[in-house]
């Protein structure tokens, strides 16, 4: 049977699919076998292979720290053990160079009992993915106001290296062109979102998986991962904007704010209200002209083979922006700032956004996310210990956090000490970063999202 990898993009319904299947997986008898389907391991696990796969890690320290080659190997073995056809899904693969592709559809094919890999891309207009893209980046510690972001994303050039994932990701006829290299145009499928069909994407999916009509559903998660409001993104844009001043390591930024605060606070609970995210009219007439050209090359590969589902004349929508840039907002709701603390305080005692009484009441599951796990985990184990190997454990933690305190002020010491040294002019060059110096300094260098 054939290999379906679903390569995002982000944004445009990846998580709802995953969620979907994911239900269908562990809450139905039979699980996704009795439809002749397997996704092997859990998103996580695939958007980690993924993620090695392409060379790339998480967050501000990505070029740093890779993901181990390792993930995308024990992946393939579980490709290679599936049975029928086998659905692998990361929005983090239509960022993959050419080479990069070639090199994915390759390994798939060699631990396939069928060569045969299809390729599925689901697509917005670029007019509504900028302002979800850009909250995105937030939740990985982006720290740009929208319009400046815009205007670094729109320039042209654009500075690529403010969020370098971004037109990796959303330039929707380069994404295309690389996959369709990597697999044949007549492999391809471009699912054109329709904001006044909402079934689209589920009534698609079930078609290209070969399940019965009405089979995936949008409520199957309890992940809702909505938009925030304008006074939520500044919420925590002025967060990361002082976590980066001081800074703070990404994997504890991801472990406490991405996965407690945030996550609690945006992707569990219902929005706040308030004033949304608007992007500046200027934007969304420069979107729309860049969308003109990802339309007419779709039009292209169609003619060499490549399937479309959808209307892609709706990529180049456009909308009434904001005429003016206006302040953000210098206030946030009460409940709101209550709910951002508890993420942290849950998160780092429970390694969950919620607590356990939450979670006994339904509240927060979070199945499959980084930690999620550990709770259960821990107090069984130190219900196990002797006193004498709690205080071991104890010691060992505080070792680790002394060493690890050493190491972050050791750095800023080196870097302050080399700030000294530089010229005026060589100090104002630290402000406009090259592009591969900048991915450790952006907001995700691979980008992130799911995780990020």
């Amino acid at each position: 049977m054939p290999t379906l990898l679903h390569i995002g993009a982000p944004k445009t319904g990846t998580t709802a699919i995953q969620a979907s299947l994911e239900d269908l997986k562990h809450h139905t008898e039979g699980g996704l076998e009795m439809y002749g389907l397997s996704m092997p391991g859990t998103p996580f696990e695939q958007a980690k292979g993924a993620l090695a796969a392409l060379g790339q890690g998480t967050g501000w320290q990505a070029s740093d720290h890779p993901v181990k080659d390792r993930h995308w190997q024990r992946l393939l073995l579980q490709v290679s053990a599936a049975p029928g056809l086998r659905f692998v899904s990361s929005e983090y693969l239509c960022e993959a160079s050419e080479e990069s592709a070639q090199r994915i559809v390759d390994d798939l094919r060699e631990h396939s009992s069928d060569d045969e890999v299809r390729v599925v891309l689901t697509l917005r207009p670029l007019t509504r993915i900028m302002p979800s893209a850009w909250q995105q980046y937030l939740k990985s510690g982006h720290q740009l106001p929208y319009p400046k972001w815009c205007r670094a994303m729109l320039s042209s050039p654009p500075k690529r290296g403010v969020t370098p994932s971004f037109w990796r990701r959303h330039d929707q006829g380069d994404v295309l062109r690389r996959w369709a290299a990597a697999v044949g145009p007549q492999n391809v499928t471009a699912v054109v979102l329709d904001p006044a069909d909402r079934g689209l994407l589920m009534r698609t999916f079930n078609d290209l998986l070969g399940l019965p009509t009405g089979t995936l559903t949008d409520g199957a998660a309890g992940r809702q991962n909505r938009s925030m409001s304008a006074a939520e993104t500044e919420l925590f844009r002025r967060l990361n904007v002082q976590l980066r001043e001081r800074d703070f390591p990404w994997k504890d930024y991801a472990d406490l704010i991405r996965y407690g605060s945030i996550l609690r606070t945006v992707e569990l609970m219902p929005s706040e209200g308030g004033p949304a995210v608007r992007t500046p009219d200027w934007a969304v007439q420069r979107a729309v002209e860049l969308a003109t050209g990802y339309q007419e090359t779709i039009g292209d590969l169609e003619k060499a083979g490549m399937t479309v589902i959808g209307d892609p004349a709706l990529l180049t929508e456009a909308y009434a922006g904001a005429d003016e840039e206006r302040p953000a907002p210098d206030l946030v709701s009460m409940d709101t700032a209550v709910q951002a603390i508890l993420g942290v305080v849950s998160r780092s005692s429970t390694g969950n956004a919620f607590f356990p009484d939450e979670v006994a009441q339904g509240l927060g599951e979070q199945e499959g996310l980084p930690g999620s796990q550990r709770t259960e985990k821990e107090i069984v184990r130190i219900q196990d210990l002797s006193s004498r190997e709690i205080s071991e454990v104890l010691a060992t933690r505080l070792r680790k956090g002394v060493r690890k305190q050493y190491r972050t002020q050791s750095r800023r010491i080196r870097r302050i000490a080399a700030r000294g040294t530089l010229t005026p002019q060589q100090k104002a060059a630290e402000l406009e970063p090259l592009e591969e110096e900048s991915s450790t300094r952006s907001a995700t260098g691979h980008g992130t999202d799911q995780f990020g």
